[in-house]
């Protein structure tokens, strides 16, 4: 082989590695484009549901629903889960002040965008919704049960599992839902696509 074909040849394999690297990049992109989307209009979000003039309104109607829904939660259990005055719930006589960061509505809001940014076909976004707003619902309400109990067992441990415990969990949760659903739906949706093209 001449040395101009193999310069040619290798020219030919370096364009190739380059377009394959390129083509990963651009993959990787549309795979977590819908993430960085949905994060940066969950910030954007925030930032408005902190306005001085709406703040107060969002903060009531999230702590309203939240104390609504962990007494209902609490009678489903059959756990004496009380609320004598607003923003105050009782968990077996142990009270606590629930404010705006006790709602989750943080977490709502991620999984909304998430959920509906996904780079799937809209059932599977919707189904994914509803999966995740079941699981957040579930867990923040077993969040006041066990914080009650333990505030009776112990004043500082309460105060070590509420800042930091509970946020790493619901943290984890929803990446382990979205990573598996996105996995799921995912690889479907690349099976039908082979399926169409055989």
């Amino acid at each position: 082989m001449s040395t101009k074909q193999n310069k040619r040849k290798q020219e030919k394999a370096k364009q190739q590695e380059k377009l394959a690297k390129k083509e990963a990049f651009k993959k990787f992109l549309n795979q977590f484009k819908p993430l960085m989307i949905a994060v940066a209009l969950w910030i954007i979000t925030l930032m408005i549901l902190h306005l001085p003039a709406i703040k107060d309104d969002v903060a009531y109607f999230f702590i309203k629903f939240t104390l609504d829904s962990s007494m209902l939660f609490g009678n489903i259990l059959f756990i004496p889960v009380e609320s004598h005055f607003f923003p105050n719930i009782s968990v077996n006589g142990y009270t606590m002040t629930v404010v705006m960061e006790c709602t989750a509505y943080n977490f709502y809001i991620f999984i909304i965008y998430l959920s509906l940014l996904s780079p799937v076909k809209w059932k599977q976004r919707l189904i994914t919704l509803l999966i995740f707003l079941v699981a957040v619902f579930v867990v923040n309400n077993l969040r006041f049960v066990t914080m009650g109990y333990i505030g009776l067992y112990s004043e500082q441990l309460f105060h070590y599992v509420h800042d930091y415990l509970w946020n790493i969990l619901f943290g984890f949760m929803v990446f382990l839902i979205w990573a598996w659903r996105y996995k799921s739906t995912w690889d479907t949706e690349e099976e039908l696509e082979e399926k169409s093209n055989k």
